[in-house]
C-alpha cells in the first residue's frame, strides 16, 4: 500500500513539470514564429575551408546537388559524435534550410524543406528551428522542430499560425484545458461559405477545424474567447475557440 501511495505521488508531481516544460516549449515556438522579417541566424562557417572539396550527398546518394558556400554554411556538431555537421541555408530558387551529417569523408542529407534558420539550442540533444512564412496561396506560417538524435533521425514538430491570426498580449502563464467547439483564425464567429481562389475548395469562413474534448494549452483569453494551441502527435495549429 505504501509503494502504491509513493508511486502516485510521483506521478502528481510529474504531471505539473510535464506541463510546465510543455508550456516552455510552446513559449519558445511562440517566439520564434513572431521572428522578424530581416533576422538573419548568425551563421559560423569556421573550418569550411578543411571540407569545402567534400561529396555532399542527397538522402539517394547523389553528389552535386547542393550549392554550399562558405556564405551559406553553419558547421556544428548536431549528433553528438563530436564531428562537425552542416546546416545550409539554400537561396537559389526559394529559402531552404538543409541537414546533413558527417559520415565518413563525405556529408549526407537527412533533412531538407523550405523555410529559415532562426535558432539552435544545445544540450543533451540538438534542436534546431526552421521557420517558413505564410507566402502567396500559402496561409500559413510554420515552424519545424527538429530535435536531432543521435543515430541521426530527426524527431520533426511543426506549428502553424496563420495569417489572420495575431500573437500579442499573451497572457503571463499558460493553462492547460479540455475544450470542444471551432477552432478559428479570429475571435469572431464567420461561417460564411468562400471559394479559395488557390485550390477552389471551398471553406467556411474563418473556420479551421472543429474539435471536441481536445486537450489545448490557453495562450490568450479575451472575453468568452480562448487563444489555443491544439497540439496532436507532430503537428500543432494555434486559433481561438469560443469557450
Amino acid at each position: 500500500m505504501k509503494n502504491k501511495l509513493f508511486f502516485f505521488g510521483l506521478w502528481c508531481l510529474f504531471l505539473p513539470l510535464s506541463g510546465c516544460a510543455q508550456n516552455n516549449s510552446v513559449k519558445t515556438q511562440l517566439q520564434l514564429l513572431q521572428t522578424p522579417l530581416d533576422y538573419q541566424f548568425p551563421i559560423d562557417s569556421i573550418g569550411f575551408s578543411e571540407i569545402k572539396n567534400t561529396n555532399f550527398l542527397t538522402k539517394n546518394g547523389a553528389a552535386g546537388e547542393f550549392d554550399i558556400n562558405s556564405n551559406n554554411v553553419h558547421l556544428i556538431d548536431v549528433n553528438n559524435d563530436d564531428q562537425k555537421d552542416i546546416i545550409c541555408q539554400d537561396n537559389r530558387h526559394y529559402q531552404t534550410t538543409i541537414v546533413l551529417i558527417k559520415k565518413g569523408n563525405d556529408f549526407v542529407e537527412i533533412w531538407n524543406k523550405p523555410g529559415a534558420l532562426v535558432d539552435i539550442k544545445q544540450g543533451k540533444q540538438t534542436t534546431i528551428y526552421v521557420l517558413c512564412r505564410a507566402i502567396g496561396c500559402l496561409n500559413e506560417t510554420s515552424l519545424s522542430e527538429l530535435a536531432v538524435n543521435n543515430d541521426n533521425t530527426i524527431t520533426e514538430n511543426i506549428i502553424e499560425l496563420h495569417t489572420d491570426t495575431k500573437l500579442t498580449k499573451l497572457n503571463t502563464t499558460f493553462e492547460q484545458k479540455t475544450l470542444s467547439g471551432i477552432l478559428r483564425t479570429q475571435p469572431i464567429i464567420d461561417d460564411i461559405k468562400k471559394k479559395d481562389p488557390c485550390t477552389g475548395d471551398v471553406k467556411r469562413g474563418n473556420q479551421i477545424r472543429v474539435i471536441e474534448n481536445k486537450n489545448v494549452i490557453v495562450i490568450k483569453t479575451q472575453s468568452d474567447w480562448c487563444l489555443v494551441v491544439l497540439k496532436e502527435k507532430e503537428q500543432s495549429s494555434v486559433g481561438w475557440i469560443k469557450v
